[in-house]
């Protein structure tokens, strides 16, 4: 990949990036509950603006995060022993700290529909590249067109302040430097930055090289890839449903607010005191003068309504008054349609109804994995896919610390995701051990089992059984070949 070539690709990420830029932001704020207020006609008070603010709820966040916390790697399983990889999952995994981090890479997977992470030699430490997330607002990925499933050339831009003095000696603002590395599909990769003001200037390549990789540093993580090898985000269909929640919500604080109650309604009530002959009787200040108002106008004696009370009656004056009341509205439907579409905003996002606290009730195990089958096949969709670009990533990784010959074969170990009871779990392993099923095996399958807990678990086993004389016998008459043999006392 020659300068012209790397230009080429330079104009073409950042154009992808810039026009994606608005979008992305929209579907971050809505994750992180930044949203559009309910409408509400122009020239409404401070009282309708509060309660449009108090209408969000952020259920968004519940429906991306439920998948996530399903999503738990506990080790990764090489092709050439079919053993777990101590040496990838303490140097490369735990090393870099992705028991945290990879949360990030899913998060910004369901958001957006790619998350990245990318990989690099440690020159400080040989044996444990780095790995870390990235920011898929500052990465693009440009899908080549004769293979949309591989790249044609990744890029990153991100930006560098500049600390300088001012006249004084004094550091003044700091100034702004843009950098681009866009590493092409045969290893090559070329450095651009521009300086002063970002949005104008030439960019210049001030650096290039060799991949110590052989290819693109990134590793894309995307949510339902189409034949066209672009992903697709899962909120992004959520939003409109999180609107209605949020509108609704909104007129619901508004029928509490103002027709929750009864209200009292009086008609026909002339409130003005007349003298016998029907005139207006005037409010007059002590030296008899009329008072008026502010606009100039006498003022009208008037008669008390009265106060409600249980122990009052209210008196009007007038054959034409009446007093009758306006029923309260019924929350209860409110409520219901609100449920309702929650019900449906959850069933479209895969998420069973018991993450609505109001839906459970004593579920048994067998209830309630029934109830997140739903949610099981959609973890197990992105365990998937997940997994097939965890082990892109520990190829790479492996390239990074020296290792040429790729391994195809490995895999990656989940923790399990299922809801279940723990008691029917145990039930299970021990049938499974009465049967003769390896140990091991069946101690991986206890919730929470990562591979260095088993390899602990079989030790302490083993360590157990050497220092219990009666299994120490056992084993003995076992090994000598003695059909049938017990030791005394079973």
């Amino acid at each position: 990949m020659d300068e012209r070539q790397a230009r080429d690709y330079l104009e073409i990420g950042l154009s992808a990036l810039n026009d994606g830029d608005k979008d992305w932001k929209r579907r971050e704020d809505y994750y992180r509950g930044d949203q559009d207020l309910p409408y509400a006609p122009e020239g409404v008070n401070a009282e309708y603006m509060e309660l449009r603010e108090m209408a969000l709820a952020n259920w968004l966040g519940l429906a991306m995060d439920a998948p996530i916390q399903r999503l738990r790697v506990d080790g990764f399983r090489t092709g050439r022993d079919k053993a777990a990889d101590e040496s990838t999952w303490q140097n490369v995994w735990q090393a870099n700290r992705m028991d945290a981090r990879q949360r990030i890479i899913y998060s910004q997977m369901m958001v957006h529909g790619r998350g990245i992470a990318s990989v690099w030699p440690n020159q400080a430490n040989p044996s444990q590249p780095l790995i870390r997330p990235e920011n898929g607002r500052r990465v693009h990925i440009e899908a080549d067109p004769e293979d949309p499933f591989s790249s044609l050339f990744q890029m990153k831009r991100w930006t560098v302040k500049d600390a300088r003095l001012g006249s004084r000696g004094v550091f003044a603002a700091p100034s702004m430097r843009s950098v681009v590395v866009v590493h092409g599909n045969d290893g090559q990769w070329v450095r651009f930055e521009r300086g002063g003001n970002l949005f104008s200037g030439d960019w210049l390549a001030v650096d290039g090289g060799e991949s110590p990789l052989g290819e693109g540093p990134f590793v894309a993580y995307d949510h339902r890839l189409d034949a066209d090898g672009k992903p697709h985000s899962a909120l992004a269909p959520l939003m409109q449903g999180q609107d209605a929640i949020n509108t609704i919500r909104f007129n619901t604080l508004l029928a509490m607010q103002f027709s929750a109650f009864r209200q009292r309604v009086f008609t026909g009530y002339d409130p003005v005191v007349r003298d016998d002959k029907g005139k207006p009787v005037w409010v007059k200040n002590a030296d008899g003068s009329l008072r008026l108002d502010a606009q100039g106008q006498p003022v009208p004696v008037l008669n008390s309504p009265g106060r409600v009370g249980v122990d009052r009656a209210l008196v009007f004056p007038g054959i034409d008054t009446k007093v009758f009341d306006l029923p309260e509205s019924n929350l209860k439907n409110y409520i219901e349609v609100l449920g309702e579409f929650l019900t449906q905003f959850f069933a479209i996002g895969q998420i069973p109804p018991q993450y609505l606290l109001s839906r459970m009730a004593n579920l048994s195990g067998d209830a309630l994995a029934g109830a997140e089958s739903t949610l099981s096949s959609l973890v197990s969709d992105l365990q998937t896919s997940v997994g097939e670009s965890h082990e892109q990533l520990m190829r790479l990784a492996n390239k990074a610390r020296g290792e040429n010959a790729p391994d195809l074969a490995s895999e990656v170990i989940w923790g399990d995701g299922e809801a279940r009871s723990f008691a029917q779990t145990v039930d299970a392993i021990t049938k499974l051990v009465a049967v003769e099923f390896p140990r091991e095996a069946a101690f991986e399958m206890i919730p929470g089992a990562t591979p260095q807990k088993v390899t602990r678990w079989m030790d302490l086993r083993a360590s157990e059984s050497a220092s219990d004389p009666i299994i120490a016998a056992a084993r003995a008459l076992t090994d000598s070949g003695t059909p049938g043999a017990t030791p005394s006392g079973q």
